[in-house]
């Protein structure tokens, strides 16, 4: 298991014990708000960038995972090793339930 990996069920555990299990209404909302954050993490500055980036994109992975589990696409925090892959994987997931990535952006207003 990648580092990112075990910070990402560290992620997924803190927002899923502090919340019940969000609807799939609000999932895609929460997704929503990460992904602006993780568009807008290029601004980041100062001599701690990295890791504000770095807990942008687990917030990211975080309300992907809540949001395929709540409408039934299967997922594990071990896709995560190679993060990308396993953003494309869930996405793909997604688009299979009718969530394509266009909804999410219409929703978010680009």
């Amino acid at each position: 298991m990648s580092m990112y990996s075990q910070l990402l069920r560290a992620a997924v555990g803190v927002s899923s014990s502090s919340r019940d299990e969000l609807n799939p209404r609000a999932a895609l909302a929460e997704l929503i708000r990460c992904r602006s954050r993780l568009a807008g993490s290029e601004s980041h500055e100062g001599s701690d960038w990295a890791s504000a980036a770095v807990a942008d994109e687990l917030a990211y992975d975080s309300a992907l995972i809540a949001l395929c589990r709540s409408v039934g696409v299967p997922c594990d925090v071990d896709d995560f090793d190679n993060p990308g892959q396993g953003r494309v994987r869930l996405e793909q997931g997604l688009k299979s339930r009718g969530i394509a990535d266009s909804k999410i952006q219409a929703c978010h207003g680009h």
